[in-house]
């Protein structure tokens, strides 16, 4: 019996490029015209029409489409734009969490940054669509369910054992642990029997390892990412998705408010941790009480505080060129290099997250804290206003691997559904070139390997 059989439909291609409508573009248009009229400086408005762009983009295509570029888009433009707009018109700083440089140095160089960004994902990235790849597959493939379900075992059963392994092989055991949500994927597009099960207990086992470390951030990109399987299910429509989307945020905030008690309580206690202990921690630091929307800035920026990757990369622009030089690249060409070419040929570092924070800000941050410049953060640090165009090229770069993937999908249809593991670091706002430029390397040989494995030895259709 395979996982398809019951269902029929008509061939379509695996990915065409736009055709839809423009109602991005005016509510874009709309919302960045109303921010002038509120009184906001030009550039940020425009950002903020970005914004509003992305963010329909996104809820348009959930559903539709795979949903990638939307997703880097949404999440960008609301890190490096929205977030910096609440702490320059609202206050919304705390600490060290603040905008280092005026509001019209930074808006100059971040929103023509993204403009470029966002248009070149939209540009050359094609669009996949769900119902197509579904019936593609459907009528040139013959799927076993029991291997599917043993791709959803495999991440099972790693997830468990991720904090178990030695840290040298823990980056690939965790890519392993992800398979339980490519299998999830696979039974939603084919309408299989224990489809909600399975999903359920793949953000169940994700949830449990996000508890036991208080590190949400994975759990809550594959709820973006996996989010268009999950609508095209359900046939949600725009307005229903909207208000799933407003709840969903109103989630992550109250998650963020509660977030640093919740950790200061596994830190003194470890046996604490687990989802009383979260759900305790998020009713003291309610958004709903009238503490929680006080007027002081530092209510509101503690709740701004992971939104805005924007004071960052402000840290970045005060700190260079005026204390330490432009880096004219080589930080771009040695993270292709650690990425792309094997040990023997060129010697590698060990790749931490806060190495570039304290390099290229000057600030300092705790052992057990990690941030990153972020990749326009990285292009200012190497080229200044000319990293602009860097982010042009890459966007394009993300664009094109998607359709590389297309290409490679003629031949593996299902390789889509694969699509989000590989760009799970690329998703994120915070992250740096050597860290997205490993993790795609990384995860699509292992995505490679592991077909390979699976036609030749196990003989398995994947």
């Amino acid at each position: 019996m395979t996982a398809v059989e019951n269902y029929h439909g008509s061939d379509g291609d695996l990915a065409s490029h736009r055709t839809s409508g423009y109602a991005d573009l005016v509510v874009g248009a709309a919302v960045a015209l109303v921010a002038l009229m509120s009184g906001v400086e030009i550039l940020m408005a425009l950002g903020l029409g970005l914004f509003a762009y992305s963010l329909y983009w996104f809820i348009d295509t959930t559903g539709k489409e795979v949903a990638i570029g939307a997703v880097v888009s949404m999440i960008a433009t609301a890190q490096w734009i929205v977030g910096p707009y609440l702490a320059y018109y609202h206050d919304a700083v705390t600490y060290k969490y603040r905008m280092y440089v005026d509001e019209e140095t930074y808006s100059l160089y971040i929103v023509p940054s993204l403009f470029l960004l966002v248009f070149a994902i939209r540009f050359f990235a094609p669009k996949i669509s769900i119902f197509q790849i579904r019936n593609y597959i459907v009528n040139t493939s013959l799927l076993s369910s029991r291997n599917i379900y043993y791709i959803f075992a495999i991440g099972a059963i790693t997830q468990l054992s991720v904090s178990s392994l030695p840290f040298s092989l823990r980056f690939f055991i965790f890519l392993f642990s992800q398979f339980a949500f490519i299998g999830a994927i696979y039974m939603m597009v084919l309408g299989m029997r224990f489809r909600w099960v399975c999903l359920i207990t793949a953000f169940l086992l994700q949830g449990m390892n996000s508890l036991d470390y208080s590190l949400f951030h994975i759990f809550l990109l594959w709820s973006a990412l996996i989010a268009s399987y999950i609508c095209a299910e359900l046939r949600l429509n725009f307005t229903t998705k909207l208000a799933v989307l407003v709840l969903s945020v109103l989630l992550v905030a109250q998650l963020q408010a509660a977030k640093s008690e919740y950790r200061l309580r596994i830190i003194q206690d470890p046996g604490s941790a687990g989802i009383f202990s979260l759900m305790d921690a998020m009713v003291e630091n309610s958004l709903f009480q009238n503490s929680a929307f006080s007027s002081t800035s530092t209510d509101y920026g503690q709740l701004n505080a992971r939104l805005n990757q924007g004071w960052i990369i402000s840290a970045a622009m005060n700190y260079v060129p005026s204390v330490r030089e432009f880096e004219n690249g080589e930080t771009i060409v040695r993270a292709f290099q650690e990425s792309l070419l094997p040990r023997f040929l060129f010697e590698k570092r060990d790749i931490k997250v806060s190495d570039g924070f304290e390099r290229y800000t000057g600030l300092k941050v705790s052992s057990d804290t990690s941030f990153g410049i972020s990749v326009v953060g990285e292009a200012w640090v190497n080229f200044g206003y000319y990293g602009i165009i860097f982010m042009g090229f890459f966007g394009t770069f993300y664009g094109l691997i998607l359709k590389t993937i297309v290409i490679i999908a003629r031949r593996f249809p299902t390789v889509i559904f694969w699509i989000p593991l590989i760009f799970l670091q690329a998703t994120k706002a915070e992250t740096e070139s050597a860290i997205v430029l490993n993790h795609i390397v990384k995860s699509g040989a292992l995505v490679a390997m592991f077909y390979v494995f699976a036609y030749k030895v196990l003989k398995w259709r994947i």
